[in-house]
């Protein structure tokens, strides 16, 4: 930043001289980021992003590294910082479950990703492909696809639309549209005794349909097709959610290795009886292949 800009954000009473620290920092007033775009637009600077990125960056909840859903999509999608990296990332995840319901069957996943774009100034885009059945690696029918694109707004909220498991031919999964949002929250800024995130969304569906087995066992037929999920920040790497898909509740864990692309998640699903025959785990492992 220039002094030029400094004296320019002085004068407009947004940044003030610490005389302690000898620092430049940002005034009382300026409270919430949008409190910030009201008052860089009365002035004449022209990087306004680098001001705004480094509000963001110091005084703004923003999610930890690690997954703040389980079993429900997210509104963060890719974003980054001026000075962050923020080339395309292709990765692959591997997931499964315990038992298929009504039967005592394991079943298990696999999708490869890629995400690109920028939330933070126009658009993250994730799109990705899955085989929903490793036990029948070489049936096409069992390939789906799906696609997100979010954007952050401000203060730590980012909204998202997507879709999952679209044009697959057979699967026991259904083609699902949805609008999502999420909020990072911490404890000084919040009500809240904890940092974490909020996630609340409605969508068609998985969200919104009983399967048909559910439907023949007396679960009723409609889902509830609003979806949420509440992720606790343990640390930087780890997080305890409970997430609600519009069928059932599922309660686990998040973690991401640090200094390394691999992020696991764990639970337990299906623990109210609104769907399937109990409970049963439901586990995943991701990890970035490459940046280019």
């Amino acid at each position: 930043m220039r002094i030029d800009d400094l004296a320019t954000l002085h004068a407009a009473n947004i940044l003030r001289l610490n005389d302690q620290t000898k620092r430049f920092g940002f005034t009382k007033h300026i409270g919430s980021e949008r409190a910030l775009k009201r008052a860089l637009r009365q002035t004449s600077l022209q990087d306004q992003r680098t001001v705004l990125e480094l509000y963001r960056a110091a005084k703004v909840p923003l999610p930890n590294g690690a997954s703040h859903t389980l079993t429900v999509p997210s509104a963060y999608g890719p974003a980054a910082f001026v000075t962050q990296n923020s080339r395309p990332a292709l990765s692959v995840s591997f997931g499964g479950v315990s038992r298929v319901p009504y039967t005592n069957k394991p079943d298990g996943g696999i999708g490869l990703g890629l995400s690109f774009g920028n939330a933070f100034d126009t658009l993250g885009v994730s799109i990705g492909v899955s085989l929903n059945d490793l036990s029948d690696l070489g049936n096409t029918d069992r390939m789906s696809f799906g696609f997100a694109l979010s954007r952050y707004l401000t203060d730590g909220l980012s909204v998202a639309i997507g879709g999952e498991n679209l044009f697959v031919q057979k699967t026991d999964g259904q083609s699902s549209f949805y609008a999502v949002a999420s909020l990072a929250f911490d404890a000084d800024s919040s009500s809240m005794p904890f940092d974490g995130v909020l996630t609340f969304g409605a969508g068609t569906g998985r969200f919104a349909e009983k399967t048909p087995r559910d439907i023949a066992q007396g679960h009723g037929v409609n889902g509830t097709t609003l979806f949420g999920a509440l992720a606790i920040e343990l640390n930087d790497h780890t997080n305890l959610i409970a997430d609600w898909n519009g069928r059932n509740l599922t309660v686990g864990a998040a973690f991401r290795i640090p200094r390394t692309g691999v992020s696991l998640r764990f639970g337990v699903r299906d623990l109210t009886g609104n769907s399937g025959d109990g409970p049963r785990l439901t586990g995943s492992i991701g990890f970035t292949l490459a940046r280019f």
